[in-house]
């Protein structure tokens, strides 16, 4: 067996690296050019590893990308695809940065993980699609803006009756859900994607909602007040309020929440959650 030794600059030390006597020349030339130094402890202090580059500085392809051929690409299949009627729903965990500063990345992410999983749940007992998970929240899509409103409640009944359960485990859950319906083009590609107004604006409002809270905008509402007669014992609609979106303008949002739990932007619901 032999042995390529590497001479570490100021140092005595050496890097042993054993290489088999039957291994082709090739082989056992680059053995000993990737030989790096170990770590070397000197009492309480340590040396890192010196990292060395794969090849040389010389023989690096700087040669730069075609951005032609990329702007073609993108704009063929901008161009080629065919806008779709969605209904759009962003959910969002609250103050998930700080819980993760103040009680570690681990329960950070049980905390996330376990709010994304009741959404997606939600958002699959009720016909939409996950499009893509955003960290502390998700995005999903619906074809149909009823079903989007059904699974925003399920969500929010589900976090209430699970409220202390999860207290115990993670501490405090709080969100923000927001739903929007209109126009927007999928770009195709390996993971599923959408771009549009319809989706900036439905992100905008899930960041203008209260703590708990479920807005919805006009268009949604205008799709689904002649089906609340239907679920007129399950769904509360609060009353039309005007916000000014970031980067949107002026639209009318409204509250919605399963009946027996109230509006949060009523002033008993809102101390019910404080005293909570």
């Amino acid at each position: 067996m032999a042995t390529a030794r590497k001479q570490v600059k100021k140092n005595s030390d050496v890097n042993v690296v054993a290489i088999p006597k039957k291994a082709p020349a090739r082989t056992r030339r680059a053995a000993k050019e990737a030989a790096v130094d170990l770590v070397v402890s000197s009492g309480d202090l340590a040396t890192p590893p010196r990292m060395v580059a794969s090849r040389p500085a010389s023989r690096v392809n700087a040669k730069p990308m075609n951005l032609d051929v990329m702007i073609e690409t993108v704009a063929r299949a901008i161009a080629t695809t065919q806008d779709h009627y969605k209904c759009i729903m962003f959910t969002d965990l609250e103050s998930s940065t700080e819980y993760k500063r103040s009680m570690g990345h681990t329960k950070g992410y049980m905390r996330n993980r376990l709010f994304c999983d009741i959404c997606e749940q939600a958002v699959e007992r009720y016909n939409g699609h996950v499009v893509k998970h955003l960290g502390d929240g998700i995005m999903a899509v619906f074809e149909h803006a009823i079903d989007a409103v059904l699974a925003s409640l399920l969500i929010k009944r589900s976090i209430s009756d699970g409220r202390k359960k999860l207290k115990k485990l993670v501490g405090g859950m709080n969100y923000r859900v927001g739903i929007t319906c209109g126009y927007v083009k999928e770009i195709p590609g390996p993971a599923q994607d959408y771009i549009g107004h319809a989706m900036d604006k439905g992100a905008r409002i899930q960041s203008s909602a209260l703590r708990n809270q479920i807005l919805i905008d006009e268009i949604v509402f205008g799709l689904i007040h002649t089906k609340i007669r239907d679920y007129s014992g399950d769904i509360l609609i609060g009353a039309p309020k005007n916000m000014t979106l970031k980067g949107v303008g002026v639209s009318t949002l409204y509250e919605v929440s399963p009946k027996q739990m109230g509006l949060e932007s009523s002033i008993s619901t809102r101390l019910k959650t404080i005293f909570h």
